[in-house]
């Protein structure tokens, strides 16, 4: 089973190495990974002749969506992620989805669990994945992080790809799509991956609370009405799912700016569930 991992890029690199060296180390996997860059100034272009697939490539786009879309038209792995340049997988994630798929050929669309921390690799918050829900989704926001998500190509195959017109709600609306196709999609329970907050969430400004609103004024009559109930049942589920909690301290390996040669250990003795503030 071979991973094609996507990477949208622009004037991002000390980023972008961190995010390599965490897909490079998954030797346990075939995977290729697959960066496109918005014909960045930094020393990207230069950096990715050496370092990433050959695949990959340099030049300018619609913006993130667009940069995906295109690695989606070149990948040729079985099953297909994207992971931004601010975010990495932890050790052995790779395989564990390798398993996971491969003992469940009924799954199309799988979430996990992630970590966000800051430049130095404090944990900030943890973030547990619960199962994916249209009616959830459309009512509130896509909960589970897209540095988790990983799916069959055959999806792509199938014509799904993101909505370049979005630019803060794309993920939402790509996997309402999917969940609206009727593919199966589910979770797991286990942490797969880090996010470094940088102090932004776009998940929260005027643009993307705008895109929300589009969102959910396309969906049924039925369905805008119940929203406050069914956001109501999302928390329950979620509290019932275990997501509000974590038992600590809780270990991680990860890359940092100091040394992108090997993983550097952290334990964290404490962390809320919820997001930082900006």
């Amino acid at each position: 089973m071979k991973f094609s991992i996507i990477t949208p890029s622009y004037n991002m690199l000390d980023y972008l190495k961190l995010c390599s060296a965490s897909i490079k180390d998954q030797k346990e996997v075939e995977y290729e990974h697959i960066v496109i860059d918005g014909n960045s100034t930094d020393g990207t272009k230069e950096w990715m002749l050496s370092n990433v697939s050959e695949k990959s490539k340099s030049e300018n786009d619609k913006g993130m969506y667009d940069a995906i879309n295109k690695g989606f038209n070149l990948a040729d792995g079985d099953i297909v992620s994207y992971l931004n340049c601010d975010e990495q997988y932890l050790p052995g994630t790779l395989k564990k989805i390798e398993s996971y798929f491969i003992n469940n050929p009924d799954v199309d669309l799988v979430f996990g669990h992630t970590l966000i921390i800051d430049a130095s690799g404090n944990l900030l918050s943890f973030r547990k994945a619960y199962k994916p829900r249209y009616s959830y989704i459309i009512s509130s926001i896509l909960y589970n992080l897209s540095c988790t998500m990983f799916f069959r190509r055959r999806i792509i195959k199938n014509g799904f790809q993101f909505d370049i017109k979005l630019k803060d709600v794309g993920d939402a609306d790509f996997v309402l799509r999917i969940l609206k196709a009727k593919y199966k999609a589910t979770y797991i329970d286990d942490y797969l991956s880090v996010f470094t907050w940088t102090g932004k969430n776009m998940s929260t400004g005027e643009n993307a609370i705008k895109e929300k609103k589009e969102l959910r004024n396309s969906t049924s009559y039925l369905l805008k009405t119940l929203s406050p109930v069914l956001n109501l049942l999302r928390i329950g589920e979620k509290f019932i799912s275990g997501a509000y909690y974590q038992k600590f301290p809780i270990d991680y390996s990860i890359y940092l700016y100091d040394n992108i040669i090997t993983r550097t250990h952290v334990i964290s003795k404490a962390a809320s569930f919820r997001w930082p503030s900006n």
